[in-house]
């Protein structure tokens, strides 16, 4: 939401389910929030309490409707499941591939060829190998790749855009290969303002081929989108 703001979109969070009132109110806001606890819940609670939230979010008409993750990607399958937040997404919306975006380089978190990595003091690190995150005391990371993270967690497939497909111009033909292999989600790799932009521009793509779109990701789809519009 930080990011929208400071792009000039208005924006406001809730601390729970708006009211009618409180919805009528804020009409003209640009972003909508809702804070929650399901990274520190379990799969049967996510169960529970997402899908009205989910209904919510979507009945706003909203193009994207994003469920945040850390950047640094915490999550297990047995708290703040990632997978159990995007199978909830499938049964109750109606949404086609599913954007996977927790890069966000103005935050020092990079990704490339399907591996996370994040800024701890002078240096970048692969999340498996950080100072900190390697040593979470509830969801230590032990795999650097987001796809073997996230599988387990969901058994859906997850595909890939590559560096090497965005930089050589080739992303959109990825994208299309992966989602013919039957990828249901995919992650995107985003190390510099270039590939930053194009992923937005697939997020975009998204929207205008299958409507409102549900993404998973950190603050990075926010950057990401606004990276594309301001290049178009």
């Amino acid at each position: 939401m930080e990011v929208l703001t400071f792009n000039g979109l208005p924006t406001i969070l809730y601390l729970g389910l708006p009211d009618d009132v409180q919805a009528r109110r804020h009409a003209g806001y640009r972003g909508i929030g809702i804070a929650g606890i399901a990274r520190s819940q379990t799969p049967q609670w996510m169960r529970e309490n997402l899908p009205p939230v989910y209904a919510a979010l979507a009945s706003t008409g909203a193009p994207i409707l994003h469920y945040k993750t850390c950047s640094t990607l915490d999550s297990a399958p047995h708290v703040g499941s990632i997978g159990t937040a995007i199978e909830i997404a499938l049964e109750t919306l109606r949404t086609g591939w599913i954007p996977f975006l927790v890069a966000a380089p103005a935050i020092r978190r990079f990704q490339a060829f399907g591996n996370l990595f994040a800024g701890y003091g002078d240096g970048i690190h692969r999340l498996d190998r950080h100072p900190v995150m390697s040593r979470h005391p509830v969801t230590p990371m032990d795999e650097g790749d987001v796809r073997r993270h996230l599988a387990r967690q969901t058994d859906l497939p997850v595909g890939l855009v590559d560096l090497v497909s965005m930089k050589t111009g080739a992303a959109v033909a990825r994208l299309e290969s992966e989602l013919a292999g039957g990828a249901r989600i995919i992650a995107l790799d985003t190390v510099d303002a270039e590939t930053l932009a194009i992923a937005g521009a697939l997020v975009a793509r998204a929207m205008e081929e299958q409507g409102q779109t549900f993404c998973v990701g950190s603050q990075g789809i926010e950057y990401a989108l606004c990276a594309h519009l301001q290049a178009t």
